[in-house]
């Protein structure tokens, strides 16, 4: 008697199992990454270089993972508002933050108070491109290079401005860097905005803009190339000397003048994801359509490892912080 009931309860059994079987595989799948749109936090304005270039990297995840990755503009602070909107977020994928070298390396030591620190802030996805800047002159500036800009200066001093993206930022540093290595006096302009479009206008002289958006300012003659920075000349500009060529040691291999890009998600964020996320950024930052869209403006696409960006920006974590107290910066 008892073992027929034990049959006949057999199937219901099963059925049971099956059941939480097929559950337990629609949870799965419904927990598949990502099932749902990706915030992507910017941390400087619609139309910047660093806005230019993340928006092709995003819509290419966007196609690819087959969900939204939406930019969300949030500027000021050096990046440290964008910073804060990232960790106000939870640290499961859905939130992560588009970051360059300046912001990690520089910003924390600008704005102390904030409390900022990278290392133990953020995990690295991947370091997606190198990038140089461009050091642009309004047209009807009276230098066409280094070695010319350098003797006005020294002749007028005081008299010449240069506009940044604020306090602490990279173009902020690395011109007041460079000013206090040649020994010139020029005058530093923060905007809140990209004050590329002042410079062509004339109402100020100089801007170290991010190759992305100032190769094509200057290949339409709306602004002058004064210099490059990196370890080499770039294509788009190959008549344009780098930094460092006016005086090694100035800016050697773009230690303090150029720039990568990189992905990064909150400390605490799942390992699956980041490792999903970064296997797909090394294969767009590796796609020939990107790699040519890239090389028009002088980047070059990297892809690294998670952990190889970890080292850079704790690498550049260290290094900035000796500059930004030698030469006094503080918001």
């Amino acid at each position: 008697m008892e073992s027929s009931k034990l049959v006949r309860r057999r199937p219901f059994i099963v059925g049971m199992c099956m059941s939480a079987m097929a559950a337990s595989r629609g949870v799965l799948a419904s927990d598949v990454y990502p099932n749902r749109a990706v915030r992507v936090v910017m941390p400087f304005p619609p139309g910047a270089n660093v806005d230019v270039v993340a928006r092709i990297f995003s819509d290419k995840l966007a196609k690819d993972l087959g969900q939204p990755f939406v930019i969300d503009n949030r500027p000021g602070a050096g990046g440290s508002v964008g910073w804060d909107a990232t960790m106000q977020r939870p640290a499961d994928g859905y939130t992560l933050f588009y970051s360059v070298r300046s912001i990690m390396g520089i910003t924390p030591h600008v704005y102390p108070k904030t409390r900022l620190d990278p290392v133990k802030d953020f995990t690295a996805v991947s370091q997606i491109l190198t990038q140089p800047h461009v050091l642009i002159a309004t047209p009807n500036a009276p230098f066409s290079n280094m070695s010319e800009l350098v003797e006005y200066a020294r002749k007028n001093p005081g008299k010449l401005d240069y506009a940044s993206l604020g306090v602490g930022s990279h173009p902020h540093v690395a011109v007041e860097y460079w000013a206090r290595q040649l020994d010139i006096q020029i005058n530093h302009i923060p905007y809140t905005g990209n004050p590329a479009v002042d410079v062509m206008a004339g109402t100020v002289s100089l801007f170290l803009e991010g190759a992305g958006t100032a190769v094509p300012r200057v290949q339409s003659g709306g602004v002058k190339a004064i210099a490059v920075t990196g370890g080499r000349r770039i294509d788009p500009l190959p008549s344009v000397a780098t930094v460092n060529d006016y005086k090694p040691g100035l800016d050697e291999d773009g230690v303090i003048g150029s720039t990568w890009h990189g992905f990064f998600a909150r400390r605490g964020t799942p390992d699956q994801i980041v490792t999903a996320l970064n296997k797909q950024l090394v294969k767009i930052a590796q796609d020939p359509d990107i790699v040519k869209r890239l090389a028009e403006f002088g980047a070059v696409g990297t892809g690294t490892s998670s952990e190889a960006l970890n080292v850079s920006m704790a690498k550049d974590y260290e290094f900035f912080g000796n500059v930004v107290r030698g030469l006094k910066i503080a918001a």
